[in-house]
């Protein structure tokens, strides 16, 4: 019994030590998701690579598939081809550009309209993103602002938008945000 009452207190220090550390965005971050980081969710070229992928018509079962092979290659610590591609294409390339432009933007992945990853700056720890409230969410309420974690050493708030095509919500952008340096 004393050995399930340690585990109980143990998990409870563990999870109020979790809560601790996440706290709600500030208003400057808000602002920011609302105004520019949506303007982003309207950008030219990231629409056009989401409509692209979103044409090429993958079914659920072919983006759980790659899903699966993503996550096991990421355990395995080998490189996904699919993942290597998405970094590199031109979508890619003009996240980089926008991060470069915007140093208080550390990563964006977009997704497109069943949540599996178009383009990315950086490797997520899965591909399909659809199950996941941040892309679920947006879909039903718009952008998204998350609370404040700590990820290496840095404060990061996780804004998640939607991609329009006019009125039309084609798929997500996901942008981390270091807190510490939106002006």
């Amino acid at each position: 019994m004393k050995g399930v009452s340690f585990l109980v207190a143990l998990l409870f220090v563990v999870v109020s030590s979790v809560t601790v550390l996440a706290a709600p965005a500030p208003q400057k971050v808000v602002d920011l998701a609302n105004g520019q980081l949506a303007e982003l969710g309207k950008d030219k070229v990231i629409v056009k690579a989401v409509r692209r992928t979103n044409a090429e018509g993958r079914t659920m079962d072919e983006i759980k598939k790659i899903d699966e092979e993503w996550i096991a290659a990421k355990k395995a610590g080998t490189a996904y081809p699919l993942m290597t591609e998405m970094m590199e294409n031109d979508c890619a390339k003009h996240l980089k550009e926008i991060m470069a432009a915007h140093p208080f933007i550390t990563e964006i992945f977009v997704t497109g309209n069943l949540g599996g990853n178009v383009c990315q700056t950086a490797p997520t720890g899965d591909f399909w993103q659809g199950d996941e409230a941040k892309f679920k969410e947006v879909y039903k309420k718009g952008i998204l602002v998350g609370e404040v974690e700590q990820e290496d050493g840095k404060n990061i708030s996780l804004v998640s938008v939607p991609v329009k095509m006019g009125e039309l919500h084609v798929g997500t952008m996901n942008i981390g945000v270091d807190v510490d340096k939106v002006p």
